[in-house]
């Protein structure tokens, strides 16, 4: 059975439609994002890794060892099922650090210009037989179906294709902060292609050609079921063939750039763990009904086109379609996603770091042609690798060759997540002879066998005659594991040896500490050169421009939420971290690095080597607390109970360090300098308002230890603090870090301030009550001898001076009665019985008495009281009441205001509201007004018991008094409420 070339190009075509069409709708936005962005669609494009090994080399490994074909399908899902040994780590450093390539992970872990290149020409070397083995399978399997052309013909149109959707969909963009969305859509596409086909046609293999699972068991029994028990692997092979597979997943350009380079989504690996191996699962279950049952038929094909055979066999075209379609869907996922990987690997890593542009040259516009050349070159060159191959070759072992080749990366990847010591040389040694045996012993034969056959014996080579075939190309299983055990040894030797013998640079143990799985990110230990957001602009527009400089600097800010103005120092160095990150997605870890490090560097000096630390490494334990476990978790939450005991100190603490940059700034601190934690920790001392920094400044660097009742102005108020200091200079990292501790003594001070005003008062009040006493008796002597005179005499001049006197002399002795009763606090010896007393009187006699004062300011009392305002009571102590809160009121009005005095009548009770136009009282503090020794005035100005006083004589006379805020907007109302006497039919004792 055969198909025209024009039946083949039409499925073809409607295939390569359907993948190009899938690809588009998503760029353009026709396919919901729910759909393409969904974990699962990222999960299937995984299956990128199913290439022509899975559907064609397995097939010839069950075909010749039984059930080792297996190995292929374990190896990979072992990488994904153990994730957190190199995965994990792998997509944690690339994630955080944006690394757009299996090169950029090496070149961000050993930094050195040539790293990156290094690893990019070895992979590009070590993948060409991969990507020609896809070619190779696509083109016989088409000459299989069609022998109008030949295979270099149909190779040729298929690089072509290839060529033309790679540059589409997957060189669009040349940051990896756009993702190829399409590209990831349609390999999910063929994902679900591939296993649909593969599971129909091993349906029809066990239903149609056997006639069902009894059939095929029997048929198994009789013929084939010694054969796949006999021919399996050794146990040195097969362990190696699990290796070179798990390797394979790990390290392969193509599956990074799908998992990591066109992931946004972080927790895509978690669902990788279990969908990758599910899925390969699947794929495996359907390759031995489809091998027994092209056997069972007879099938001429070599074992590795079985899939393609048994639909030939059997003469049946849907069959023998779909095989067609697994075999183009296989291999032309991994050429594409390969090739685009590949591409962007050399261009980071090779091409700019070698090409100098010349001035006016757009950089970016080049990078995007330089790009698509390099996808066509690295195409032609699998193009070239394919030509090379004898016809026939065996797919298996030019998969082989591919694996042994990125196994050479493995001890690098190790070192780089598990040996804080790996550096730049041992990478190099291990890679060079691991390389050198890799290439003797595999792919130079592989170029051209007729080395082995004629010009080198296999007794030179201490092998066997038997290992190699002349020929065709064709390694029996000891040869490629020899070869792969022998080149992994030397790698990893390598790697060891002159890792120890040369020492790791201080850019090398910054990169460990951040690639460690059991470190936590720490910044270099240095101070930045640059000291403003605008600092490092201008640094980077010498090289960038200033537009694309600006560019990076406003995404940088915006992903760290940080201020244009800001001017701490761990915010300056995470900046910086990001914009290295940021340019690393378009220009590669290699030529960002050179560049930050060149034009934002670090000062030379080490003028600041314990705080950049200190703050980091309190930021990455925030952030990784949830994967401490055991005693890391213990000293955690040990070291957050600390801390939160530091910062809900009722006492003000901070830490300054050396360099004068803010260590520690707790809850109480902020209260008391109304400064938060968040933009001072971090910044430089001077970036406090100036106060306080004269303040923290001078006694941070000065000899004292202790330092009292200093004055500082706040936003609030002037305050007056006690200074402690302790240094913790016997920390050899931390320099000469201080600590600060601040007690805010301004309301001890006010209280102490009070207290010696009211003992001032106390004593007046007792020389008060002693002089009293002396002045009575010359007063009650003066009243004797006026009414002495009144007697004496029959004038009624006389008379009325006499009455004149003995009125003043006992207005002097109630006014002494008041001074005793007041020293005696408020207490009067003799209590005299209420009478009725006229408010609207005690009232006038209170505003005629301060009218008298100097302090007067004209301030106007209106007294609108009526004629009927009767209570029973002592009219001298209502008086006083009034006398004190008139006085507050007038303190507290401007001059030429008015105090409003109004009273209501009730059945039973009188209402007086006193109301000023003054500066009010704060609405915290207005239910303190009538506390003893409350005030608002400044110390010295107010005793704070005027109010007091009139409290307790109101409540006295069975009344009440409140303060509100003046319905006028401004000022005060109080209000005094008595009995009014009609309700009271007698006097009160």
């Amino acid at each position: 059975m055969t198909f025209s070339i024009t039946q083949l190009f039409s499925i073809g075509f409607i295939y390569l439609t359907v993948l190009f069409g899938s690809a588009y709708a998503t760029e353009i936005g026709l396919l919901p994002r729910a759909l393409t962005h969904h974990r699962l669609t990222r999960v299937l494009a995984l299956g990128v890794f199913a290439g022509t090994i899975c559907f064609n080399g397995t097939l010839g490994l069950a075909s010749q060892y039984g059930a080792s074909y297996m190995l292929y399908f374990l190896g990979a899902s072992a990488a994904f099922v153990a994730a957190p040994i190199l995965l994990a780590p792998i997509c944690r450093i690339a994630l955080t650090h944006k690394l757009g390539s299996i090169a950029d992970v090496f070149a961000f872990r050993y930094p050195a210009p040539w790293v990156g290149g290094v690893v990019s020409v070895f992979m590009l070397i070590g993948l060409l037989p991969l990507i020609a083995l896809q070619i190779h399978a696509v083109s016989t399997t088409v000459h299989l179906l069609n022998q109008e052309f030949s295979e270099d013909v149909l190779a040729i149109v298929f690089c072509s294709t290839m060529t033309l959707f790679a540059i589409l969909f997957g060189a669009m963009h040349l940051s990896t902060r756009d993702k190829h969305q399409g590209l990831v859509v349609a390999m999910g596409l063929e994902s679900i292609i591939k296993l649909v086909a593969l599971i129909t046609i091993a349906i029809y293999a066990i239903s149609e050609v056997f006639g069902g699972l009894n059939n095929m068991n029997a048929w198994l029994t009789q013929n084939l079921a010694e054969h796949y028990l006999d021919n399996t692997l050794a146990t040195g092979p097969s362990r190696t063939l699990l290796l070179l597979f798990f390797a394979a997943a790990v390290a392969m350009p193509h599956v990074y750039h799908i998992l990591i380079t066109e992931n946004e989504d972080n927790n895509l690996l978690n669902d990788s763990r279990w969908g990758f191996p599910a899925y390969m699962l699947c794929l495996s279950a359907c390759i031995p009904p489809i091998l027994w049952a092209a056997t069972y038929l007879g099938a001429q094909t070599p074992a590795e086109f079985h899939v393609l055979g048994l639909g030939l066999t059997a003469e049946n075209r849907e069959i023998t379609i779909l095989a067609f379609v697994v075999s183009l869907a296989a291999a032309s996922g991994v050429l594409i996603v390969t090739t685009l990987a590949l591409s962007s690997m050399i261009l980071n890593h090779v091409f700019l770091p070698l090409y100098t542009p010349k001035p006016g040259v757009n950089v970016y516009s080049l990078m995007f042609y330089a790009r698509r050349v390099l996808i066509a070159g690295i195409i032609f060159l699998s193009y070239c690798m394919y030509k090379l191959l004898a016809e026939g070759q065996n797919l298996t072992s030019l998969g082989i060759v591919a694996f042994v080749a990125v196994l050479q990366f493995v001890p690098g990847l190790f070192g780089a997540f598990y040996w804080r010591g790996a550096n730049k040389a041992g990478l190099l040694a291990g890679m060079l002879l691991g390389y050198l045996v890799w290439f003797a012993t595999l792919f130079y034969p592989l170029l051209s066998d007729i080395f082995y056959s004629n010009l080198i014996t296999p007794a030179a080579l201490g092998y066997q005659a038997e290992l190699y075939q002349p020929g065709l190309y064709e390694l029996k299983e000891s040869a490629w594991h020899i070869a792969a055990m022998a080149s992994l040894t030397v790698n990893a030797l390598g790697f060891v040896v002159f890792s120890t013998f040369y020492k790791t640079t201080r850019e090398e143990l910054r990169a460990a500490n951040n690639c460690l799985s059991d470190s936590f990110h720490r910044p270099l230990q240095g101070q930045l050169v640059a000291q403003s957001v605008s600092d490092i602009q201008t640094g980077l527009e010498s090289i960038l421009g200033v537009d694309t400089a600006n560019r990076e600097i406003r995404f940088a800010l915006e992903e760290l939420a940080l201020e244009p103005d800001e001017k701490r120092t761990h915010a300056l160095q995470q900046l910086r971290e990001r914009m290295e990150s940021n340019l690393s997605t378009t220009l590669g870890q290699t030529i960002a690095h050179s560049i930050i490090d060149r034009f934002v560097p670090f000062s030379k000096s080490d003028d600041a080597k314990g705080s950049e630390t200190v703050y980091s490494i309190e930021s990455r334990l925030e952030d990784y607390q949830s994967q401490l476990t055991g005693m890391a978790a213990e000293l955690d939450a040990l070291r957050r109970h600390h801390r939160r005991i530091l910062q809900e100190l009722p006492t003000a603490v901070c830490a300054i360090a050396e360099n004068q940059n803010v260590l520690i700034w707790n809850a109480a601190m902020e209260d008391l300098t109304n400064i938060n934690a968040g933009k001072i920790i971090g910044s430089k001392l001077n970036s406090l308002p100036d106060d306080w920094f004269l303040l923290l400044d001078g006694f941070a660097v000065g000899p004292e230890t202790h330092k009292l009742r200093v004055p500082v102005s706040s936003e609030a108020a002037e305050l007056l603090v006690n200074l402690h200091k302790a240094s913790i200079d016997n920390i050899p990292t931390s320099g000469g870090d201080v600590v600060i501790v601040i007690e805010d003594m301004t309301d001890e001070h006010i209280l102490e301030e009070q207290l010696l005003h009211n003992e001032r008062l106390a004593s007046i009040g007792q020389l008060s009550a002693g002089i009293a006493h002396e002045i009575g008796n010359p007063i009650t002597g003066i009243a004797c001898l006026a009414q002495n005179m009144k007697y004496e005499t029959e004038e009624q001049e006389f008379h009325f001076l006499s009455d004149q006197i003995l009125e003043q002399t006992g207005r002097v002795s109630e006014i002494l009665q008041s001074l005793v009763n007041f020293s005696h606090g408020g207490r009067e010896e003799t209590r005299k019985p209420y009478v009725p007393v006229d408010i609207k009187q005690c009232v006038a006699e209170a505003i005629s008495l301060l009218s008298l004062s100097p302090e007067n300011d004209n301030i106007i009392f209106n007294n609108g009281l009526g004629k009927q305002c009767f209570v029973l009571g002592h009219a001298q102590r209502l008086s006083q009441v009034f006398v004190n809160i008139f006085t507050n009121a007038r303190d507290a009005s401007e001059p030429d205001s008015v105090i409003d005095i109004a009273g209501v009548v009730t059945e039973s009770t009188i209402a007086i509201t006193i109301t000023d136009q003054g500066h009010g009282i704060p609405a915290e503090k207005i239910g303190q007004i009538f506390e003893p020794f409350f005030t608002t005035k400044d110390p010295g100005k107010g005793t704070g018991l005027g109010l007091a006083i009139a409290s307790s004589i109101v409540q006295e006379h069975q009344g009440s008094i409140t303060a509100i805020p003046s319905p006028i907007g401004h000022g005060t109302c109080i209000t005094i409420t008595l009995p009014y006497f009609a309700r009271l039919e007698n006097t009160l004792d």
